[in-house]
């Protein structure tokens, strides 16, 4: 197994599949049933946090300490892209649009949100000097959003349902976010604008989520408390 302290994990969507990060600097994919380990990518050169998977199943993306997150095709096992020089510091968060496959947004201690289009290639931006020397390419976001004025631990896109009418939140129009500064918020996958704040929390709201195909968002504390939007 991993080799150093293990961070988040991701569920393949057909159930089978579990995918892992660690402070080893890896990523893993793991058998559910079988408990084997089916690929190990080293690729990072700093502490692998984040991680999120594709509606689709087709790709995988992770992201550091180092401020980089990559993108891999599980078909394969090998990386097609990587996002460096957004982010100012160590990027927690990576997960895809249910909605649009080729979307993806990170986020972590610098408080903002990026948000890339897949279909762009990395080779399109300017080289950067990389740890241990190696030239890594930066690439332009396609939103930069200054979300909160502390750390993100969590980000998520609404599920997507067959059809959909206006801003639900249930309806894959929309992201969510929280962070250290004691709010959480909604924001429209159409513009990137923010559309409402969440605020009940007595201190940081470490993690977020969507119940399903409805309205209702769900946050928890520090403050050790759960707390459900409607």
């Amino acid at each position: 197994g991993h080799e150093a302290r293990l961070c988040k994990t991701a569920f393949h969507p057909s159930g089978q599949y579990l995918a892992t990060t660690s402070y080893d600097h890896t990523f893993r994919l793991w058998d559910v049933e079988t408990s084997q380990q089916l690929l190990l990518q080293d690729g990072h050169n700093a502490a692998t946090y984040g991680i999120g998977m594709h509606p689709d199943g087709s790709l995988l993306s992770t992201s550091d300490f180092g401020g980089v997150a990559r993108v891999w095709d599980l078909r394969t096992g090998k990386g097609i892209t990587h996002y460096v020089g957004s982010h100012a510091r160590r990027v927690l968060c990576c997960e895809f649009s249910t909605r649009c496959g080729f979307i993806m947004a990170t986020a972590g201690d610098d408080g903002t949100i990026q948000v890339w289009d897949l279909r762009k290639s990395a080779s399109s931006g300017k080289p950067s000097e990389g740890r241990g020397g190696t030239k890594q390419q930066q690439q332009q976001s396609l939103a930069s959003i200054p979300a909160h004025s502390n750390l993100i631990p969590q980000i998520m896109f609404a599920p997507a349902p067959a059809t959909t009418n206006g801003f639900n939140v249930g309806g894959g129009d929309v992201l969510v976010s929280c962070s250290f500064d004691g709010t959480a918020r909604v924001w429209s996958t159409r513009d990137w604008k923010m559309l409402t704040t969440l605020e009940g929390h007595e201190g940081k709201v470490m993690g977020i989520n969507i119940l399903g195909n409805t309205n209702n968002v769900v946050t928890c504390g520090y403050d050790k408390t759960l707390k459900i939007w409607t």
